[in-house]
């Protein structure tokens, strides 16, 4: 919904990783032919989760059970599961429509992102000058951020500190590296860096804050 990922239900040891996903989200969203079916059939390359064979994708919009902007993906290993699959769509869309989950969903999608302003009046103990953060829990492949706020507020300046991000996570995964933590100072900010077993956290702060 939105670009995102609202929830992904799997068989126990059966991952499927964030570039795999990005292959799914920007098939449905490379044609507006998905929104207007009822239901269409399609082989899948998802060269982490497949990468010997393809899979097949039953994709469907939930238009006409009040939520156009929530698509649902059903993926299976066999070519001849459409109508099984299409039932099994009918009826979770169904359960879904029932418990109000797909109304929740769509006032969802018209919310802004949460702002660093809100995690700190939420009481979370956040300093005043953290500008922008990324949580990842590598333990199940997902991460958290707020929405950008100033400074970061074009397109270019964002990508710019995405780009960081990325380096930084490059550098604390350098093979022959042992440290875990990294605080790093530049001219327009300071960022803090820390690696642990079950999480990854960037951390993006005012160019005066000091280490301490």
């Amino acid at each position: 919904a939105g670009h995102k990922l609202v929830q992904f239900v799997r068989p126990r040891k059966t991952a499927l990783w964030a570039e795999d996903l990005l292959i799914i989200i920007n098939l449905i969203n490379s044609s507006s032919s998905f929104r207007t079916s009822e239901g269409s059939w399609t082989p899948l390359c998802l060269p982490l989760y497949s990468p010997d064979a393809n899979v097949f994708a039953f994709i469907c919009f939930l238009s006409k059970y009040g939520a156009p902007d929530v698509c649902m993906v059903l993926i299976s290993s066999r070519d001849d599961e459409f109508f099984n699959l299409s039932n099994s769509k009918h009826s979770v869309a169904l359960q879904l429509q029932e418990s109000s989950a797909l109304g929740q969903i769509q006032y969802a999608l018209r919310k802004p992102s949460f702002s660093i302003e809100e995690v700190e009046s939420g009481g979370y103990g956040v300093a005043r000058d953290v500008h922008h953060f990324v949580y990842v829990s590598t333990a199940v492949n997902q991460l958290i951020a707020p929405s950008f706020m100033p400074p970061y507020t074009d397109k270019r300046m964002q990508q710019q500190l995405l780009r960081e991000y990325q380096a930084a996570h490059w550098r604390l995964h350098k093979r022959n590296r042992s440290e875990r933590m990294q605080f790093v100072v530049s001219d327009s900010h300071s960022m803090l860096v820390w690696v642990d077993r079950d999480l990854e956290l960037f951390v993006t702060l005012g160019p005066l804050t000091s280490r301490g």
